[in-house]
């Protein structure tokens, strides 16, 4: 009797993408859940008092935005790249230059 078995059953890479997206999934995003949260009410903070953004926590904030876009590409399997740290911090900056360019 033959068994079908898929060869990405087979495959540790499979039950090693399972691992990778459980923790960004339960870990990474509380982790970005809180450094929004205390962006969110720093940048509250100074605008009242100050009447401006911080520039250096808004480019920060984009990057971060960008790191988790990456996050839920992966772990929705719409990409197979593994975002930071198995690759290079999403940087805002590069959202401007055109496509063809990058």
């Amino acid at each position: 009797m033959d068994a079908y078995e898929p060869t990405e059953l087979r495959t540790g890479e499979t039950w090693l993408r399972l691992a990778v997206m459980l923790v960004y999934f339960f870990m990474v995003f509380y982790v970005v859940k809180f450094l929004v949260g205390v962006s969110m009410l720093f940048q509250f903070v100074l605008v009242v008092f100050r009447g401006s953004v911080n520039i250096r926590l808004k480019k920060f904030t984009a990057d971060l935005n960008l790191f988790a876009y990456s996050v839920l590409q992966y772990v929705s399997w719409n990409t197979d790249q593994r975002p930071f740290p198995f690759c290079d911090w999403p940087c805002a900056e590069d959202l401007s230059v055109p496509a063809k360019d990058r």
